[in-house]
């Protein structure tokens, strides 16, 4: 597929018409990169932001004793690094190919050029910058308002909602969305055996299914189990 076949199927490009479609992928630069691949290390100089095409990365920091926390995972179709991009800063996070993923880069210098001329572009970024962080203030506050048993209960109940179904299957490992949660897979998985054997779900694999949603949301709420 074409880069702006691509744009015009995703939030990213939306409505917008073939001639701007045809500059934003002239000015665009397609990646590949392998599962473990660094895009880019906290503190690097932030040159452009991604737009993901494929696969699956993430966004993360380390501490001073080396463990990484997940800040936020980028599915296809979402931008990512625009902040630091557009404030002429550096990357305040590291970002790690969790999945063999393609990613299209945009050059700041060349993107700004672009909106100069199409301003109409640079609305399709605000509405992502908004929805990205909507979602990263939803997650900063479950990390540090509620216990681990709260914070999967809630994104159970998001990720359900997104379908209107009661299946939820993970998109990485359990120690991947153990980090995103911002706890270790021992705690996580303690945790989903106490809410299987409490009835509230049934875990096989990566395919979680939720058997008492009312249960499940007054734990997302702050009861303890």
């Amino acid at each position: 597929m074409k880069l702006e076949e691509y744009f015009k199927n995703c939030h990213f490009g939306r409505g917008l018409d073939s001639e701007e479609l045809r500059a934003l992928a002239a000015i665009a630069v397609a990646k590949t990169v392998h599962k473990g691949d660094i895009l880019f290390h906290e503190g690097d100089a932030a040159g452009g932001f991604y737009l993901l095409l494929a696969g699956q990365v993430r966004i993360f920091k380390s501490s001073p004793d080396g463990r990484e926390y997940t800040i936020h995972q980028i599915n296809p179709g979402q931008i990512f690094a625009e902040v630091a991009a557009f404030q002429g800063s550096r990357y305040p996070a590291s970002c790690s190919a969790m999945l063999d993923s393609a990613v299209a880069f945009f050059p700041k210098e060349k993107f700004f050029d672009l909106i100069r001329q199409s301003p109409q572009i640079s609305l399709k970024i605000i509405s992502s910058l908004s929805s990205f962080l909507r979602d990263f203030n939803r997650q900063v506050e479950s990390l540090s308002l509620k216990e681990v048993p709260a914070r999967i209960a809630t994104y159970l109940i998001s990720e359900s909602g997104k379908t209107g179904g009661t299946k939820v299957i993970l998109s990485s490992s359990k120690t991947e969305w153990a980090k995103s949660l911002g706890t270790i897979s021992e705690t996580l998985s303690r945790s989903l055996r106490k809410m299987t054997d409490m009835g509230l779900i049934e875990v096989s694999g990566r395919e979680i299914i939720i058997k008492d949603i009312g249960r499940l949301q007054d734990i997302a709420e702050g009861e303890k189990i």
